[in-house]
């Protein structure tokens, strides 16, 4: 009775002690999500006041050096802020997709070439629609003499070149700033687990010496228990020593995934309809190390637990698109005891984990997408890796 009694305290210290560990790494997940998107909210913030001071001194600029004393200063004002405000589409088109798609793939003579061309094209249209606003305002034509046609148009295409140039470097500044502290977040990170890592560690010499022994025990005629043995062998030294680079081949994650599968169904009852797909010839690439892990991990989670095996199924597909994309995609059904479909834990540590590690490493590369039907549960996540 004694004896009960002190295995149920330590059963209870246990549990407190798993409580306390993954509180206080929930609230440090939460902290760091929290800071990230603080983070993004100050450069974008950051960014917006930047433009705004930068139109504000374009449209003092116009008004000093085109401000006619003759003319009305009203319809003035309104045809210089419309080409102020004509100058915010360059501006988008230079920062937002000519520097990402032309300048950061080092596609120089395009990313030039192009910026020529949208500030020619916008000169036009400004010239244009704030010529006619002021005709119509004003009864002034600024069409009819093609000596002032020639300045006001050089004047504009000068000042729409400025502009594609300053919010170019604009957009550069804040990127390196924005790779910077997001190196920072990402060290910081690194750093976190790998000191939650040390304070769990177990040595791993003498784990895998406990498993070599209980290998060694187990009869030889008692093949399927002893290559249980040897896989889960593997996957721990796959974590203990592969895991510990920022990347890894695709090849010993998919090692990794095949031995974990194979280990979780030997607790899955005979005749459940587990697939696990595997590209044949998937190539040579690395990712981050156990980025799958975490949906797989998942879908045994909630798996559903009906009388007839056979109804309880689990897919697991890997592939590579074009375009150096990554896909995993794993299906599983769950078990509803209301009738309504219980909602899966998809909120989990480990998904939290997976989501910052995904806009940390693959920030703007990388897609999660959950589909809950009536009693399947779908996740696919889509990687653009680096060759």
């Amino acid at each position: 009775m004694v004896l009960h009694v002190r295995n149920d305290l330590k059963d209870n210290r246990a549990e407190i002690l798993d409580v306390r560990k993954s509180n206080q790494s929930e609230i440090a997940v939460n902290c760091s999500d929290i800071i990230y998107s603080f983070m993004r909210r100050k450069i974008k913030y950051t960014e917006v006041g930047i433009y705004l001071l930068l139109w504000m001194i374009l449209t003092f600029f116009l008004l000093y050096f085109v401000y006619d004393y003759k003319a009305p200063f009203l319809q003035q004002l309104i045809a210089i802020l419309t080409v102020t405000a004509f100058t915010a589409l360059p501006a988008y088109i230079s920062s937002k997709f000519l520097v990402p798609r032309l300048l950061y793939p080092k596609k120089h003579g395009m990313f030039i070439g192009a910026l020529v061309i949208t500030g020619f094209a916008n000169t036009a249209a400004t010239y244009l629609l704030a010529g006619v606003l002021y005709y119509e305002m004003s009864g002034k034509s600024v069409f009819t003499n093609n000596a002032n046609f020639q300045l006001l148009f050089s004047f504009f295409f000068i000042i729409n070149c400025i502009v594609i140039i300053v919010s170019s470097a604009i957009q550069i500044i804040i990127d390196r700033f924005g790779i910077e502290q997001q190196l920072h977040v990402v060290e910081n990170e690194k750093v976190n687990t790998e000191l939650a890592f040390l304070r769990a560690q177990i040595n791993p010499h003498f784990l895998f010496n406990v498993l070599n022994t209980i290998y060694f025990q187990i009869n030889k005629e008692n093949f399927e228990a002893r290559n249980s043995v040897e896989k889960l062998s593997e996957m721990l030294r796959y974590q203990l020593y592969e895991c510990t680079t920022d990347m890894i081949d695709i090849s010993k994650e998919l090692a990794y995934i095949e031995n974990y599968v194979a280990v979780q169904q030997l607790r899955m009852e005979t005749g459940t309809d587990l697939q696990l797909k595997l590209p044949a010839d998937i190539g040579s690439f690395k990712i981050a190390p156990l980025l799958i892990l975490p949906l797989v991990e998942n879908a045994f989670k909630h798996i559903s637990n009906f009388k007839d095996p056979s109804k309880n199924k689990l897919y697991i597909a890997i592939s590579k698109e074009q375009d150096s994309q990554f896909v995993v995609n794993v299906v599983n059904t769950f078990y509803s005891l209301d009738g309504t479909g219980q909602e899966q834990n998809s909120s989990g540590l480990g998904l939290k984990n997976l989501k910052r590690r995904l806009a940390l490493l693959y920030p703007g590369k990388h897609s999660l997408i959950n589909k809950r039907n009536e009693s399947t549960y779908e996740t696919t996540l889509k990687i653009q890796y680096r060759d």
